[in-house]
């Protein structure tokens, strides 16, 4: 238990850290005013005294009014409610609908005496303080401030301020950032939790400032007791100048001696440490005894150290490359496999490779392929890698026999060749006939190329073909380039009108054929969860100022869904409207099928996979939406047969895209996201998203802790070990569902 005298020190540290303004509060709003966001210095809500009747049914019915995304069916009686439980849903829903409704309910939440309460009202204000990140922030750090000067049980104080905290940095405010730099210097649990904040601040501003940095570096540099989450920030920032590198260096280093927290976000900001770390990250990645998993975070480490690690990844490749050449290929079948992986992926092709480097990647690129299919897959995998890197051009003999299957791995690197530079008269027929290949990760890998094709490659053909596309992911990928580069549409040489000679050059005008295509996009049937393709496709019109295409982008306006709208706001003021909002919608009349069947106890998913039995725990009570669609699907067999389509190594597995683009799903309406503050330590399992409320049915296994992912992907259990052993293209062959 805390010290009395240690929660007064924190108490009068977080009122110390509040901003000046705060003492007469912020300007007046409306009575009811979702902008209105303050809250008590004391708890406004007294629990019952003694124990309550459970009322299951409002809980269920609150449960169906988050998922329908409709804050003002929250009442006020709910928030009041005697019974606890009725408390801690009420402000689950309001903090996953985060909306403007919400926002000022979810600040009368934040005055709960209740820890649950507070931790939800306080990750809901988080996601809800868009236009509002002052005001929001004071509330919170004032919330923050009463906690700690009363003197309940120590964790209920910690989880709720934990989540204070990380809602601070979800906001991103200046204000916020200097509260939580005083922070770091408040006792060690809510240190920690202002460390990661930090951390989540640095990665929306992309910026600190000088006072928090070195703050960090004092909290990482501690004699006794040094923040394990103190390095987190400089993971998710750009590198800074000379001197903070030279000291993130030093304390880097040091922490590799540390815990495994420590380590990994020693690891990763050694990446962001200037040239000095290549010599520690090269010793880390040789280090036979370190874990995979940290040797693969050293070559992606790295990757990102400029000339002086891609010297260090050079010679560090024979010994790695010795890994994959074992006659009975056992390494390629665990987790080394991974770390040869990343480090060929972390490299660079030079003009010139060092003499034992281009031994060592001929020597990969001519591994002999076995006959096995697991190892044949990843042999191939490595040898395409490797003649990749050494082609000087796309008709390199030794890149076109990479393969011999032919298939997606020899195509996908001969794609990566000829997107280094502008295609020659043989290039750009190449890469037309790849653009138009049926592999749907060639093509869409292809299309991607085509911003540094040069003139030879019709673009504009290309995209209004890739528009037309069966497949979700080609449409989206041509949607997305157009989005990004809209002068791929115009026909070479084609303008909207003739400039003045004071004039500057007009913008292309796009080719007929793309703004046609474009059109028949927007308008065909897709499954619900597509809304990645949608969101793309509006984009692409207000990018390429469709005006025809206006009312998708009225209608857009209005959806439930918040990618949606948030694309159709930009596209409308892109085409004229400046000031215009979408923030009004209506809720969904109904609440998902899924929350009917939903599994009373953990689920176990027994995997047969390719690289053996593998096991998934999930908690319907973490998400009960989306637990329940992955039993059934898996019920149903939709997993079986499907293969892993996304491997980041020491990072994240990923499967559940019958396509294997990594753009579909079960053709049903999307998932509402059922995040929360849970934190994604090694082997969570998370739903991958294209952005808020777009889960289907992929998911994702955690190789190890990226706090970065915490509150933003619902979670919906953990993974047993093993999980590491899977490569792109090992095929789950079938799940099968225990329930406990």
């Amino acid at each position: 238990m805390r010290r009395a005298s240690e929660r007064v020190r924190f108490a009068a540290a977080l009122l110390a850290a509040l901003p000046l303004a705060s003492c007469r509060g912020p300007a007046p709003a409306p009575a009811g005013s979702a902008a209105s966001v303050t809250a008590p210095a004391t708890p406004a809500i007294t629990a019952s005294a003694g124990p309550a009747a459970p009322p299951p049914a409002r809980v269920a019915e609150l449960s169906a009014i988050e998922h329908r995304r409709d804050a003002r069916a929250v009442l006020e009686v709910d928030l009041t409610h005697r019974d606890v439980t009725v408390r801690r849903a009420a402000a689950r829903a309001l903090a996953r609908v985060a909306d403007e409704a919400a926002a000022a309910e979810l600040a009368r939440a934040l005055a709960d005496e209740d820890p649950q309460v507070i931790a939800w009202a306080a990750y809901g204000l988080g996601w809800a303080c868009r236009g509002r990140e002052g005001t929001t922030t004071r509330a919170l750090a004032l919330r923050a401030a009463s906690l700690a000067a009363q003197p309940p049980a120590p964790e209920a104080v910690t989880s709720a301020i934990d989540a204070i905290a990380d809602a601070i940095g979800r906001c991103a405010h200046a204000e916020g950032e200097r509260t939580l730099t005083a922070w770091l210097s408040t006792p060690r649990p809510q240190a920690e939790s202002a460390a990661l904040a930090l951390g989540r601040l640095a990665s929306r501003r992309q910026r600190l400032d000088d006072t928090s940095l070195v703050a960090l570096l004092d909290a990482a540099g501690r004699a006794e007791e040094p923040l394990d989450s103190a390095l987190l920030a400089f993971t998710r920032l750009p590198p800074q100048r000379e001197a903070v590198q030279a000291r993130l260096l030093d304390l880097a280093v040091e922490a590799l001696g540390g815990g495994p927290r420590r380590r990994a976000l020693a690891i990763r900001a050694l990446g962001r440490a200037g040239a000095g770390a290549a010599a520690p990250l090269a010793r880390l990645l040789t280090d036979a005894a370190r874990d995979p998993s940290e040797r693969a975070d050293a070559a992606i480490a790295l990757g990102r150290v400029g000339a002086a690690g891609q010297a260090a990844l050079h010679d560090a490749l024979p010994a790695l490359v010795a890994l994959a050449e074992p006659a009975d290929a056992a390494p390629l079948l665990g987790p080394l496999h991974g770390v040869v992986r990343a480090a060929l992926e972390a490299l660079t092709p030079p003009e010139r490779h060092a003499q034992g480097a281009r031994a060592a990647l001929e020597r990969l690129a001519a591994l002999p392929v076995g006959a096995e299919p697991r190892v044949r897959r990843r042999q191939i995998a490595l040898r395409c890698r490797a003649a990749a890197l050494l082609a000087p051009s796309a008709r390199d003999a030794t890149l076109r026999a990479c393969d011999p299957e032919g298939g997606r791995e020899g195509l996908l690197a001969e794609v990566g060749v000829l997107a280094r530079a502008r295609a020659r008269r043989g290039d750009a027929r190449r890469l037309e006939e790849l653009a138009r290949h049926p592999i749907a990760v060639v093509r869409q890998a292809a299309l991607d190329a085509l911003p540094v094709a040069g003139a030879g490659v019709r673009a504009d053909r290309l995209l209004a073909e890739a528009l037309a596309a069966p497949e979700a992911g080609t449409v989206a990928t041509a949607a997305q380039l157009l989005a990004a580069h809209p002068d791929l549409a115009s026909e070479p040489g084609g303008h909207d009108r003739p400039a003045r000679d004071d004039a500057a050059v007009p913008a292309p005008a796009p080719a007929r054929a793309v703004v046609e295509a474009l059109g028949a996009a927007l308008a065909r049937e897709r499954p619900g969860d597509a809304v990645e393709t949608r969101a793309a496709l509006l984009d692409a019109v207000a990018a390429l100022g469709v005006l025809s295409a206006r009312p998708a982008l009225e209608a857009a306006c209005k959806s439930s869904w918040p990618v949606l709208r948030e694309r159709a706001e930009r596209g409308l003021r892109a085409l004229g409207e400046r000031r215009r909002e979408c923030r009004i919608y209506e809720p969904d009349p109904t609440p998902p099928p899924e929350l009917a069947s939903v599994p009373q106890g953990e689920l176990r998913l027994e995997v047969d996979s390719d690289a053996g039995p593998l096991v998934l725990l999930l908690d319907p009570a973490a998400a009960p939406a989306a637990v329940s669609r992955v039993a059934e699907l898996a019920r149903a067999g939709f997993y079986d047969g499907t293969a892993v389509h996304r491997v980041a190594p020491g990072f994240v597995v990923q499967f559940g895209d019958p396509g294997g683009d990594g753009y579909g799903g079960a053709g049903r309406a999307p998932l509402r996201c059922e995040t929360s503050p849970l934190p994604y330590e090694a082997l969570r399992v998370g739903v991958a998203l294209a952005g808020r409320d777009t889960g289907s049915s992929q998911l994702f296994v955690t190789l190890g802790w990226f706090p970065h992912l915490d509150g933003e992907y619902t979670q919906v259990g953990r993974a047993e070990p093993g999980w590491e052993r899977l490569a792109v293209g090992d095929v789950l062959r079938r799940v099968s569902v225990r329930e406990r």
